[in-house]
């Protein structure tokens, strides 16, 4: 109980420096000189350091939405914080009759709204999320091209102008892409899930699933370069593939990567497994399992019962089939 209240007020802690963080990546742009030198770009590249280190671990922090409505707030949230500093941006560009220095201040805030208008958009889970997705934002990119043009015409082509007006078309594009419903920004990280309410040790937590065989074999406690506490980790497959679940900051993470993760090459090799498919012959592809062994360890957060992920599909399907009257035979593997 005591160990609980000290994770959670670290946990504290670290959101109360990532939002300091967060905030501060905008303070300082304040204090860019106006001349564009090596002070410049020291302050220039500690704002895009202190975004990226107090948004992204600020976005580890927290538990992901627990259903579609707040799922959708958080969504919202992204989209209004990415037109603001957007917005902010390009009318420093006009105040400031297009100098170099808001020029590069505006380039800094359209990357970063780009990120959030991915994250607002890019991670449509559903068809009818991804119609609405390709609507908005490919609406919003012709509207973009449109004012941007249109608003070259109005200031006579002015440089500032057509500063804006490139910056537009360049977030056009991006908005295009996002609006196929698919985050361009997956490829460039690996998937990182969160297990919200798993509070349990390592190695209490690989006893309970020593039992329970999954796609990538049993667990067992390790290491892994970029962790300094044991990790639980399945694998890896014949591909190289593993999956290893850690604790950071009192929340627990799952993430799938590969044996140049392993500190010792020797111990990949010994520990290799075959995949397991479950009884219907399926074998999920390797982007696909971070998130479904995270759904395995949060089922366990809910219900204090080890259960693969197989088991769990078979489960559902044997509910459903009982459910219209049929009956399907529940295949666990224990």
């Amino acid at each position: 109980m005591e160990d609980n209240r000290e994770k959670k007020k670290s946990l504290k802690k670290e959101q109360f420096f990532d939002i300091l963080c967060l905030v501060a990546s905008y303070g300082i742009l304040l204090l860019l000189p106006r001349e564009i030198n090596v002070l410049f770009y020291m302050i220039y590249g500690a704002a895009a350091f202190l975004f990226c280190i107090g948004f992204f671990r600020l976005g580890f922090t927290f538990d992901a939405p627990s259903d579609s409505k707040a799922e959708t707030a958080v969504e919202c949230f992204y989209a209004v914080y990415g037109i603001l500093i957007n917005a902010a941006g390009l009318y420093g560009i006009c105040q400031d009759h297009g100098s170099a220095r808001s020029i590069m201040i505006a380039t800094l805030l359209l990357i970063e709204a780009l990120v959030l208008f991915a994250l607002a958009g890019g991670g449509s889970k559903t068809p009818g999320a991804r119609r609405i997705a390709v609507i908005v934002f490919r609406t919003a990119a012709v509207l973009l091209v449109i004012f941007g043009i249109a608003f070259c015409i109005w200031k006579h082509f002015s440089e500032a102008s057509v500063m804006i007006a490139t910056m537009l078309l360049i977030e056009s594009i991006c908005l295009w892409k996002i609006g196929s419903g698919s985050n361009p920004f997956n490829t460039l990280t690996p998937e990182i899930q969160t297990v919200p309410g798993l509070r349990i040790p390592i190695a209490q937590l690989q006893q309970a699933f020593a039992g329970v065989e999954t796609q990538l074999g049993y667990p067992r406690v390790g290491k892994v370069k970029t962790i300094k506490q044991d990790s639980i980790i399945y694998g890896p497959s014949e591909e190289g593939f593993f999956i290893y679940g850690y604790y950071q900051f009192g929340r627990f993470y799952i993430a799938g990567s590969t044996n140049a993760l392993f500190p010792d090459p020797e111990d990949a090799q010994e520990h290799t497994v075959t995949e397991i498919p479950d009884r219907d012959g399926v074998l999920l592809a390797a982007e696909e399992l971070p998130k479904a062994y995270a759904e395995m360890f949060a089922r366990y957060a809910k219900s204090s019962k080890a259960q693969s992920t197989a088991d769990y599909r078979n489960q559902t399907k044997k509910c459903r089939n009982i459910s219209s009257g049929g009956a399907l035979e529940l295949w666990v593997r224990r």
